[in-house]
């Protein structure tokens, strides 16, 4: 973990008694991450004048200006606004949602400013395809942090509980949590353990999200090509520290996913369990890697990607839905919607 940057934000960390306090430590929280664009920026300027000699890195860089432009927009429009009437129990929840997206937005904003630093070596040595490469990721980091700009705005209408806000955001932003968390910033915000990070109602379906995005990554040969039940529960915890799952929870979960045909779950004769997947495994794979994109997709989406039948797309999504990882929503205006809560990565 960097040093300068866990000091940096144990500098802020604050532990609220009260609304006032709580209201502060948001405000300051918020100060620093719109200070750390305002930095970044200088550092773009720098490199734009710097690229001048190489056309495509300067276009390259006058459109990360441009983007880093919008999100300081963003962020000096952004104040938690708290409607009159609002109860104190809600008002609480509402800030400390606010410092949940603003504690990620602090991490986010720091490491761009990492990267944005070490563009001007690469321009002097005439790096393009590196510069390209971070150009890239900057991009999606920049998407990733205007969608919870916007997200942050929303927490005033559709006020929920801070374990549920942190449920939602810890698939796609653990890191950035785990950090906060070894900075002491949560405290006092929110307790992060297994029955409240993830509600007791959705832990399951959570967790299976979880399952299903790490199974993918091993990389395996065929679908029959088994995984042991123990090789997965090693990656959650090395990969999802903060999920707090026993094996009992993930053989739970297994089984669910056998039954509804997303993989196959065998027992060897020494008790041991392994995964095989499904022969389907490809339409698995296929459905999750646009899901997680943006947290849904349509079935018309499903059609026109992958060529398949109105009946193929609706039995593959249906598993889905059986399981429990997936929400069906049939609108008139966008047709049926499948979302996958907590899958999505931007």
């Amino acid at each position: 973990m960097d040093n300068a940057k866990i000091t940096a934000l144990q500098d802020l960390v604050d532990t609220p008694k009260g609304l006032y306090k709580l209201k502060v430590y948001e405000q300051k929280l918020h100060s620093v991450s719109t200070t750390l664009l305002f930095d970044i920026r200088a550092l773009v300027i720098n490199s734009l004048t710097s690229s001048k000699h190489l056309n495509d890195i300067a276009r390259l860089m006058n459109q990360l200006r441009l983007r880093i432009d919008t999100l300081i927009d963003q962020s000096r429009r952004m104040e938690v606004r708290i409607r009159p009437g609002t109860s104190d129990k809600n008002r609480k929840n509402i800030f400390n949602n606010a410092i949940l997206f603003d504690l990620i937005i602090f991490s986010k904003c720091w490491d761009l400013k990492i990267i944005f630093g070490s563009i001007d070596s690469l321009i002097i040595f005439e790096d393009k395809d590196e510069i390209k490469s971070l150009a890239k990721q900057i991009l999606n980091d920049i998407q990733l942090m205007s969608e919870l700009f916007s997200n942050k705005e929303k927490i005033t209408v559709n006020i929920q509980s801070s374990e549920e806000v942190a449920e939602s955001l810890m698939l796609s932003f653990n890191k950035e949590l785990e950090f906060a968390e070894g900075a002491g910033a949560l405290k006092g915000i929110i307790k992060l353990d297994k029955p409240r990070l993830i509600g007791k109602g959705k832990y399951y379906d959570q967790l299976g999200n979880i399952l299903l995005k790490i199974i993918m990554t091993f990389d395996i040969g065929s679908s029959t090509e088994p995984i042991a039940m123990r090789a997965i529960f090693s990656r959650l915890k090395e990969e999802f520290p903060r999920v707090r799952a026993e094996i009992k929870d993930i053989q739970k979960v297994l089984i669910t996913l056998d039954e509804t045909g997303l993989l196959i779950l065998k027992q060897d004769r020494e008790g041991q369990f392994w995964i095989q997947l499904h022969p389907s495994e490809t339409e698995t794979n296929i459905i999750l890697g646009f899901a997680k994109k943006k947290g849904y997709i349509t079935l018309e989406e499903l059609i026109m990607i992958t060529n398949w039948s109105i009946e193929k797309a609706s039995e593959e999504m249906e598993k889905f839905v059986k399981s429990g990882l997936a929400i069906k929503d049939a609108s008139y205006s966008s047709g049926m919607k499948y979302y996958f809560p907590g899958l999505t990565e931007e």
